[in-house]
């Protein structure tokens, strides 16, 4: 034995073992590729898609005729319909006009879904900002998760089309509570390197969205997600990194003390080096999806009257 071991130090079997680590690497790729794969083929035979290949209720829609626009933005593997009841409260106001978008690859088929990317959501919020503030004097903007992370990038990006931005539970730091050891970023790195050959993940996340405080309300997720989502995601947090005080049109937050999914604390960070006035709130018994907790009536309110007290 201790000779084989001074030989492949040698560099005789050196050969030998690329070899075999490759082999074994190939062979990760494809198991893993395969098992997601199969998973993915039975989850579509069960999932309901509408025209377009979308899943149900994952189509943009807007409801509302008032002067002041809202657009929202949903997060990470979400869809428009997480939105729905919060948009209709705000819309019955008479005040406002709510444009719910979806990011391009949500609810999507695989073949589309793997073409996300960071640039194609900029560009996606920016055609209905600009849509929007052609025919609105002011345009908010709101976002959950990922959602309130590109609200808070477009505000930073087009001040001009953006007068002020609600965000619940926005993802400036992906929180590290399911991450061991590593950072979520390091993890993520790693696994595009050892798994390149299979592009697709399985969702921690449910594959249903439902309300806590509404058995009824429920509506269907995205289960598989493509790598493109979270190379963007990880951009879009590194591109956003110590630049709160840049950002100076009023600024109405509500996060989620225990969350496991964002930072709540790099947030707060984030969000009190703002420069514009400021609500923030920081509730310890809520989760992370904010719209489907316990209070939205509440937060929704407070956010109408937030936008109405800093809008000319």
């Amino acid at each position: 034995m201790l000779n084989i071991f001074h030989k492949t130090l040698a560099g005789e079997g050196l050969p030998q073992i690329c070899a075999a680590v490759l082999a074994l690497w190939l062979g990760v790729n494809l198991l893993h590729a395969g098992w997601v794969g199969a998973r993915r083929f039975l989850w579509e035979r069960r999932v309901k898609r509408e025209k377009g290949g979308l899943l149900a209720g994952a189509v943009s829609y807007t409801v509302g005729k008032g002067p002041v626009a809202v657009l929202f933005i949903h997060g990470f593997a979400d869809t428009p319909y997480v939105w729905r009841r919060m948009a209709t409260r705000l819309a019955a106001t008479g005040r406002f006009t709510c444009r719910v978008m979806r990011l391009p690859g949500s609810g999507e088929p695989a073949d589309t879904a793997r073409l996300q990317s960071l640039q194609r959501w900029r560009a996606s919020v920016a055609d209905e900002l600009i849509n929007l503030k052609g025919r609105h004097a002011r345009v908010w903007i709101a976002g959950h998760s990922m959602g309130g992370a590109l609200a808070l990038d477009a505000a930073l990006r087009m001040p001009d089309l953006v007068d002020g931005v609600a965000v619940f539970a926005p993802l400036i730091e992906v929180s590290r509570r399911r991450s061991p050891v590593l950072p979520p970023a390091v993890w993520f790195a790693a696994a595009r390197v050892a798994l390149c050959l299979s592009p697709t993940f399985e969702s921690p996340f449910s594959s249903e969205g439902a309300a806590v405080d509404d058995p009824d309300f429920t509506y269907p997720r995205d289960r598989f997600i493509p790598f493109a989502v979270y190379r963007g995601l990880f951009r879009l947090v590194r591109d956003l990194r110590g630049k709160g005080h840049a950002v100076f049109c009023p600024l109405f937050a509500v996060t989620a003390e225990k969350d496991a999914v964002v930072d709540t604390a790099a947030a707060l960070r984030w969000l009190e080096g703002c420069g514009g006035t400021k609500e923030i709130h920081v509730l310890p018994d809520i989760g992370h999806v904010i719209p489907l907790e316990n209070g939205w009536q509440r937060f929704t309110d407070e956010m109408a009257e937030f936008i109405r007290r800093n809008t000319p």
